[in-house]
């Protein structure tokens, strides 16, 4: 009859226990990284998709403020034309134009103005592009 040695494990023969592979708990880690990694990834790719959306909600936004600012330029011009047929000249400067429209004239695309030409009551607005409004 044989004798065991203290600590030796039992086991089948064929089995060498110097080789090793991958076990249980490494493959649970392993799967846990990855499920991680996607969620993650999937986030992303989700607030990206949002942001993608918001872009293409907002343009027909800027072509309706450039619109906005174009029936604004509008009125400027028909209150400068009102101007020149009651007093035969233009105004003198761009303030004086302001003062001719009830409120002041206000434009929605950020960053827009309009310049004028006194001298021949030519108006145009600085943003004049939806791309850029």
């Amino acid at each position: 009859m044989r004798t065991r040695r203290p600590g030796a494990r039992r086991g089948l023969p064929w089995v060498r226990r110097d080789e090793r592979g991958f076990g249980l708990v490494e493959i649970a880690v392993a799967l846990v990284v990855v499920a991680i990694v996607g969620s993650v990834l999937y986030a992303y790719l989700a607030s990206t998709t949002r942001t993608l959306e918001t872009v293409q909600e907002e343009r027909p936004l800027s072509r309706a403020r450039l619109a906005a600012d174009r029936a604004t330029l509008t009125a400027i011009r028909s209150s400068l034309q009102a101007y020149y047929g009651q007093r035969g000249e233009w105004p003198p400067n761009k303030e004086a134009v302001a003062a001719l429209m009830s409120p002041p004239p206000a434009f929605q695309c950020t960053g827009n103005d309009y310049t004028y030409d006194p001298a021949t009551g030519e108006v145009t607005m600085l943003v004049d592009d939806s791309a850029r409004c």
